[in-house]
């Protein structure tokens, strides 16, 4: 035992034998007395009985792994040191290997990403540009268990062949409650990021969304779709709403629930209705005819 131990034992007043419980106990009623001293000389004194304390437990924690690892190292009988030399050696040596093998596989697969992304950028530029970005929100899923959107963008193409590319999301969000009308927290708080960071130009919702959303707020004014008289304002179909900004009345939404273009999509809903409204400017007169495409089909139904 060095002196400096010997002197912690001694300003402690505690002897070589005592147990870890012991001093573990002292060392709590320590750390609590800290709260009633006032004077520097008290805070010193303070001090130094933790350090005391802490280097007996700093050397008995030192004691028990170099112990442990007497005890493993055993099994060697006389060359233990010599096995202890050769692991301490091969973890110093494995350190630089690993090390060498993880630069070459960076290198190796960080090149790959680099060509991967290449060729995904010569991909992306060989495709036309996107006609519309579309985002369903509500009680929906994707027939395709793997979530992949690719069938439902063509579908959407299919139905509406003046497009020739669409980007689709679909952004889960379940009823809940005994009457299934208020919609999961969670899903909620990811339905505003999702809407707040893609803003899509046409969102496709169930009733309840529409109502958490809160009615037209947001969308873009559909009325032009019923100009030519093919679609009746009045049709029950047709979703009406105060501007707030202006005070007018607009058709920001149109129930597209019975719609050959649903019934054609690959994806699963339980809803009492289906609301189709516009959100983006930039693109809204394509995408307001899109709309009134698949509102004229359902007419015509």
């Amino acid at each position: 035992m060095n002196d400096n131990l010997k002197q912690a034992y001694v300003r402690l007043g505690l002897t070589e034998t005592v147990t870890r419980e012991e001093l573990n106990k002292r060392f709590d009623l320590l750390l609590k007395r800290r709260r009633t001293l006032s004077t520097d000389e008290e805070i010193a004194d303070y001090e130094a009985d933790f350090q005391a304390y802490k280097l007996i437990l700093d050397t008995w924690d030192e004691q028990e792994i170099q112990e442990a690892e007497d005890q493993r190292l055993a099994k060697y009988g006389r060359f233990s040191g010599t096995a202890s030399k050769w692991e301490r050696f091969m973890r110093l040596y494995k350190t630089h290997v690993i090390l060498s093998i993880v630069a070459v596989l960076v290198l190796i697969f960080g090149g790959k990403a680099l060509y991967d992304n290449y060729q995904h950028r010569q991909y992306l530029a060989s495709l036309p540009p996107v006609d519309a970005t579309i985002m369903f929100v509500g009680n929906f899923g994707a027939k395709d268990s793997s979530g992949d959107t690719a069938a439902l963008e063509q579908a959407v193409i299919d139905a509406y062949p003046q497009w020739k590319r669409v980007e689709a999301t679909i952004v889960y969000l379940p009823k809940t409650g005994e009457g299934a009308d208020t919609l999961d927290m969670n899903h909620m708080q990811k339905a505003v990021v999702e809407l707040a960071a893609n803003r899509p130009d046409i969102v496709i919702m169930d009733d309840a969304t529409i109502e958490w959303i809160g009615g037209q707020a947001g969308f873009q004014n559909l009325e032009p779709i019923t100009a030519d008289g093919k679609l009746a304002a009045d049709d029950t179909r047709m979703r009406w709403g105060t501007n707030e900004d202006t005070g007018k009345r607009e058709l920001y939404g149109v129930d597209i629930m019975d719609s050959p273009f649903i019934s054609a999509l690959p994806i699963d809903y339980n809803v009492k209705s289906i609301i189709i409204g516009v959100l983006g400017e930039d693109n809204k007169d394509k995408t307001i005819e899109f709309v009134k495409h698949i509102a004229e089909e359902q007419a015509a139904k």
